[in-house]
C-alpha cells in the first residue's frame, strides 16, 4: 500500500488537502480559489514580505489594514465554504514555506519519526524535512501564485531571518548598523554584537567569542566598538547609493502607487461582498411569507446587521481614502524626487529608524570583514558588496591604553624631546595636537594630565613652570616660601596633591591679602626632605598605618 501510494504521487496523482488559495475541481484537477478576493490576500502576503523582509512585519501590515484570510472549510456539514479568520503566524508561517504557491508538487515534506512520536498522541513526531529529503518534487504541476526563484529567495531569507549562530538574523532595532554582517578577518566566523550602557545610551560592540564559549578559550578572538566600522560602512554605502538617487525616486514613487493600488482592490472586494451579503439577506427576507413572523423576524434582524456591517465598512473606506489617495499629486511627487535626491539627507533624519538604515546596508552588502591589526588601535575593513566585489579600507579604533597605539614609540620619543626643551606638560599637549597625535580612547587632544603622567613615567623634567603675577608690595613670597605652582615642580607632583596636603595640615601656607588670594607656601630645607620622602610613599600608606595601629592598640587592650 505504501509502495503504490508513492508510485502515485510520483505521477502526481495523489491527492492531499490544498493550501489556502486553490480548490479542487470535480474532475481532480487543482485550480485558483474562484475567490477573487482570496486570490488578492494571497498576493499581499508575497508582495509585502518580499518587501518588508520578515514574517512578523507582514503579520503586523496585515491587522493594521484589516486583511483577514480566507480559508476553505475541509469537514463538517459547511464543507468547502469560506470563511474569513485573522491573521496569524502559524497560518502565514506555513504559508510561506508551501512550495505549492510555486508551482511545485511536493510529497513528503513532513514525516513522522518515531522517536519523537508520543504513543499517546498519535498526530505528534512530524518532521519538516529538506528539500534534499521529500520523496517527491514536480515543479510546473499546480497553477502558480509566485515563480520558483521567488519561493527559493523566500525559503533563504526565513532561514536567515532566524536567531542562530550561522545566520544574519532578522534586522533589530540596534544602532550596530552591520550586526549580523560583520565577520572574524581571523577565523572567518561571524561576528555578534555585545551592548553595554554609558549615560543611559546603547553602546554596542562587535565580538568574535566562538572560541570562549566553545573551546573554553581564555579571551575572545577579536573585540572592538562598533562605531568606527559602522562609521566607514555608512559613508561607502551612501557613496554606492547616491548615483541611483534619480532611479530610487521613480521605483519609489511607483511601489507607492502599486500598493495603494492593491490596497484599493481588496477595499473594492470587501465592499462588493458585503454588498453581496447585504442583497442576499434583502432578498431572503422578501422571500419570507409575511406571515410567518417567526421566520420574518430572523431575516429582517440577518438583514440589518448585514446593512450595518456595510456601513461600518464604508465609513472604514472612506477614511482610508482620506488619509491614503490612491493617485499622487505632483507635490508628492516633486517631494519624493527631493528626498531621494539628498541621500545623506534622508539617511540621517528623524523618521529613518535603524531598522531602515540596516535594511538599506542588507540590500547592498553581504558581508563586512573585521580585523584589528594585533592589539592596536589599527582595523581593516573589507566590504564584500552584492555582487561580489569588495571595497576596503582602515579604520581607527578606540583603545584602553596609550601602549597599545601603534605610534606609542613615536609619542614618548617626541614627549621626550619637548621636555628637554624646557616645554610644560600644557605646551606639549598643544603640540601633540597639532601634530596629530591621537588620545587611545578617541576625541581629538592628549590632555594635559595624560602628559603629565607620561612625562613622570619616562623620566622627563618637569618643564618650565608659567610665571606668577606679581604680589601686592610686602607680600612677596620670602625665604623659604614657594608659589604653589613652583613647590610642585620642585616636588614633581600635581598641585592637586598639593592641595590635599594643605588640607590634611601637612604644609603651611598663608594667603594673599588682595585679588586674586593665592596661597603661599612654607618650606625650607628640611621640611621640603621630608615631603619629597612623603612624596615616596606607596598610595594607601598612611591609611594602612591607621588601621595597623589600630589593630595594634586593640590587642594591647584585650586580657
Amino acid at each position: 500500500m505504501w509502495s503504490g501510494r508513492l508510485n502515485k504521487a510520483r505521477r502526481g496523482e495523489l491527492a492531499f488537502p490544498l493550501p489556502s488559495g486553490y480548490v479542487r475541481r470535480p474532475s481532480g484537477q487543482v485550480a485558483l480559489d474562484p475567490d477573487e478576493q482570496v486570490q488578492t490576500v494571497i498576493r499581499v502576503i508575497f508582495a509585502q514580505f518580499e518587501r518588508l523582509g520578515t514574517l512578523h512585519a507582514v503579520l503586523r501590515y496585515l491587522v493594521e489594514h484589516d486583511i483577514q484570510l480566507g480559508i476553505r472549510l475541509r469537514e463538517g456539514p459547511d464543507k468547502g465554504t469560506l470563511e474569513w479568520r485573522r491573521p496569524n503566524r502559524m497560518t502565514l508561517q506555513t504559508l510561506l514555506h508551501n512550495p505549492a504557491y510555486a508551482g511545485i508538487y511536493a510529497y513528503g515534506r513532513r514525516r513522522v519519526d518515531p522517536r519523537r512520536q508520543d504513543p499517546a498522541r498519535p498526530s505528534t513526531g512530524r518532521v519538516v524535512r529538506s528539500r534534499d529529503g521529500w520523496h517527491v518534487m514536480i515543479p510546473n504541476v499546480l497553477p502558480a501564485y509566485i515563480t520558483v526563484a521567488q519561493f527559493e529567495a523566500n525559503e533563504a531569507k526565513l532561514a536567515a531571518n532566524r536567531a542562530r549562530a550561522e545566520a544574519m538574523g532578522a534586522v533589530r532595532g540596534g544602532p550596530a548598523l552591520t550586526a549580523g554582517l560583520a565577520h572574524c578577518g581571523r577565523c572567518n566566523r561571524r561576528m555578534s554584537v555585545r551592548y553595554h550602557t554609558q549615560h543611559s545610551k546603547a553602546l554596542p560592540e562587535y565580538v568574535c567569542a566562538r572560541d570562549m564559549s566553545n573551546y573554553g578559550a581564555q579571551k575572545s578572538c577579536q573585540l572592538l566598538n562598533s562605531a568606527c566600522v559602522d562609521a566607514f560602512v555608512e559613508q561607502q554605502v551612501l557613496a554606492a547609493l547616491t548615483p541611483a538617487a534619480v532611479e530610487v525616486s521613480l521605483r519609489a514613487a511607483d511601489q507607492v502607487l502599486a500598493e495603494r493600488a492593491e490596497l484599493e482592490r481588496l477595499w473594492s472586494q470587501r465592499l462588493e461582498r458585503a454588498a453581496q451579503e447585504a442583497d442576499r439577506a434583502r432578498r431572503s427576507h422578501h422571500l419570507a411569507e409575511p406571515e410567518n413572523r417567526l421566520v420574518v423576524r430572523q431575516l429582517e434582524k440577518e438583514w440589518e446587521e448585514a446593512l450595518a456591517a456595510h456601513q461600518r465598512l464604508r465609513e472604514d473606506y472612506d477614511r482610508f481614502t482620506r488619509s491614503s489617495p490612491h493617485i499622487l499629486t505632483e507635490a508628492e511627487r516633486q517631494t519624493i524626487t527631493a528626498l531621494a535626491g539628498d541621500i545623506e539627507g534622508l539617511w540621517r533624519a528623524h523618521s529613518t529608524t535603524a531598522a531602515d538604515r540596516k535594511e538599506i546596508i542588507r540590500g547592498v552588502v553581504d558581508k563586512v570583514v573585521v580585523t584589528v591589526l594585533g592589539t592596536s588601535e589599527r582595523v581593516k575593513v573589507t566590504i564584500v558588496w552584492a555582487g561580489g566585489t569588495t571595497t576596503a579600507g582602515e579604520v581607527i579604533r578606540p583603545v584602553q591604553r596609550l601602549e597599545q597605539l601603534s605610534y606609542y614609540p613615536q609619542l614618548t620619543d617626541r614627549i621626550r624631546q619637548l621636555a628637554d626643551q624646557g616645554i610644560g606638560a600644557s605646551g606639549i599637549a598643544d603640540r601633540l595636537e597639532t601634530e596629530g597625535f591621537r588620545p587611545a580612547k578617541g576625541g581629538k587632544r592628549i590632555s594635559a594630565a595624560t602628559v603629565r603622567d607620561l612625562m613622570r613615567r619616562l623620566a622627563c623634567p618637569a618643564g618650565r613652570v608659567h610665571p606668577h603675577r606679581p604680589a601686592p608690595p610686602g607680600e612677596e613670597p620670602g625665604p623659604n616660601e614657594w608659589w604653589l605652582k613652583h613647590l610642585a615642580a620642585e616636588l614633581d607632583m600635581t598641585t592637586s596633591t598639593l592641595y590635599a596636603w594643605i588640607n590634611r595640615g601637612w604644609i603651611t601656607t598663608r594667603r594673599e591679602s588682595h585679588w586674586p588670594h593665592r596661597l603661599i607656601a612654607h618650606a625650607n630645607q628640611r621640611e621640603l626632605a621630608e615631603l619629597r620622602e612623603r612624596r615616596t610613599r606607596p598610595p594607601g600608606w598612611y591609611s594602612r598605618r591607621i588601621w595597623t595601629d589600630t589593630a595594634e592598640t586593640t590587642g594591647q587592650q584585650t586580657p
